[in-house]
């Protein structure tokens, strides 16, 4: 069939989407007035244009990026098992590298761990979660445990059940979609107690989420979900002490613990996974991004035996888990994270991470120089620019959040590439853990280069 619509124009670096509508974007393209550059390849922690332009991957392509682009092994692996097995019936059957990337993950992660569901992405993971979640309570006998509880500005995902552990993320509008059809409770902000910084104004800490469970009763909660570094809660670093004192409390009042590590997960907080700084064994660890580093779409939940033996002891009909995703263990996939988890291994990527993304925060910590800079947090590769304390700082553009997206995209014009996340005047920046020291200092001047242009232009 042949379409009368009159194709856009495509030249040098452009840019227009064409017949595709990109994530989180209006049809139109208002939001990028000068169209969405092509990206044509990738070499470690670069990116290269259509036109030639080089771009320094800031953001790890969206935290998922480890091992760094152009990995020859994970492109060798994923061949290879492409010619043996491309697919297979993920229902009925199984694959070697399945098995073997789920025992892989059980021995990862803490005792007590004894499942792995496979997913294709992240908020697949976080929707299965929530399901055994809701399960275990129901075989159990206490049908009315049905909310889930999550921190202020979080962002777990797209799908239905994971968009009810939106925290009031910023860039998201589940008002439309959801209306008054919400499981999802969260628990207000500020956080208070030990050791938060100023993140803490855009999360919710352990006390939160107490009086969230007396206010809405223990008995009507089935889990609470946290990513343990409130990465989506402007980068907040939350404490390791904080998720001590949530695991207590989930366990006093008979709830379960959902730890989301699909941006922590993998290196990027300085240990293999986030949930490592605290000692902390959750009910469900969910996984993704750089399960794989971004080379194959893959996710994974992995359950408690606590769970796991719950369920197995109901009745047939409700031992049974109803749920499943046709790429779900896709054999390249899990063929492509196993050799990317040897990658961190062999290279000492977390260890890396940990004093690349030092370096990282002190060297953003000199733009105190400029007068809408706020602060730079985190932990390991995994850090957040705050800017704009008011919108009278943000002079002409009206409010920090128009200025930094109007930053955004001068500092990708500049080479970088970045994004914000709640409230929206924090840059949150992710690269790949092999980022090299000169690389870490020329975020510091692209940043440095942007605040001067926008303090010419405010």
């Amino acid at each position: 069939m042949t379409s009368t619509t009159e194709q856009p124009t495509r030249t040098g670096a452009d840019l227009s989407p064409g017949f595709m509508w990109p994530p989180f974007s209006p049809p139109t393209n208002e939001l990028d007035p000068n169209g969405l550059p092509i990206l044509t390849s990738g070499e470690g922690v670069w990116l290269t244009g259509k036109d030639g332009t080089r771009y320094l991957d800031g953001v790890g392509a969206l935290e998922a990026m480890a091992v760094g682009h152009g990995r020859t092994r994970l492109v060798e692996v994923a061949a290879r098992q492409m010619q043996q097995l491309a697919f297979l019936d993920v229902f009925r059957y199984s694959s070697e590298p399945a098995l073997e990337l789920s025992e892989k993950l059980i021995e990862l992660t803490p005792s007590g761990m004894k499942k792995v569901h496979f997913t294709p992405g992240g908020s697949e993971a976080v929707e299965t979660a929530l399901k055994l979640a809701l399960q275990y309570h129901w075989v159990r006998g206490d049908k009315n445990r049905r909310k889930v509880v999550t921190r202020f500005g979080a962002y777990h995902g797209v799908t239905f059940g994971a968009m009810n552990c939106d925290g009031r993320y910023y860039a998201t509008r589940n008002d439309i979609y959801l209306g008054d059809n919400r499981f999802g409770v969260v628990a207000e902000g500020p956080a208070t107690g030990p050791g938060w910084g100023l993140g803490a104004r855009y999360a919710a800490g352990a006390p939160e989420f107490a009086a969230t469970i007396e206010r809405e009763g223990a008995e009507n909660i089935a889990a609470v979900i946290v990513d343990a570094c409130a990465t989506a809660s402007g980068v907040a670093a939350a404490p390791p002490e904080d998720l001590v004192a949530l695991r207590k409390l989930c366990d006093e009042n008979g709830i379960l613990l959902i730890v989301d590590e699909i941006i922590t997960g993998f290196g990027r907080t300085g240990k293999m996974f986030a949930h490592e700084l605290s000692g902390v064994t959750a009910d469900f660890f969910t996984f993704s991004k750089a399960l794989s580093s971004g080379y194959m779409p893959i996710g994974a939940t992995v359950v408690h035996e606590r769970v796991v033996d719950e369920i197995a002891a109901a009745e047939r009909a409700d031992r049974v888990f109803a749920h499943g995703h046709t790429y779900g263990g896709h054999p390249v996939a899990c063929a492509v994270a196993l050799e990317n988890i040897k990658i961190l291994q062999e290279e000492a990527l977390p260890t890396r991470a940990s004093l690349m993304g030092e370096r990282l925060r002190e060297g953003l910590r000199t733009l105190a120089r400029h007068d809408s800079f706020v602060d730079a947090r985190g932990v390991g590769m995994l850090t957040g620019l705050e800017l704009f304390a008011t919108d009278s700082e943000a002079g002409n553009f009206g409010s920090g959040v128009a200025a930094c997206g109007w930053l955004r995209r001068e500092l990708r014009d500049l080479g970088l590439v970045t994004l914000t996340v709640h409230p929206g005047t924090v840059f949150l920046l992710a690269p790949p853990l092999i980022i090299e020291p000169h690389e870490i200092d020329r975020i510091v001047e692209i940043f440095d280069e942007g605040l001067s242009r926008f303090e010419a232009r405010r």
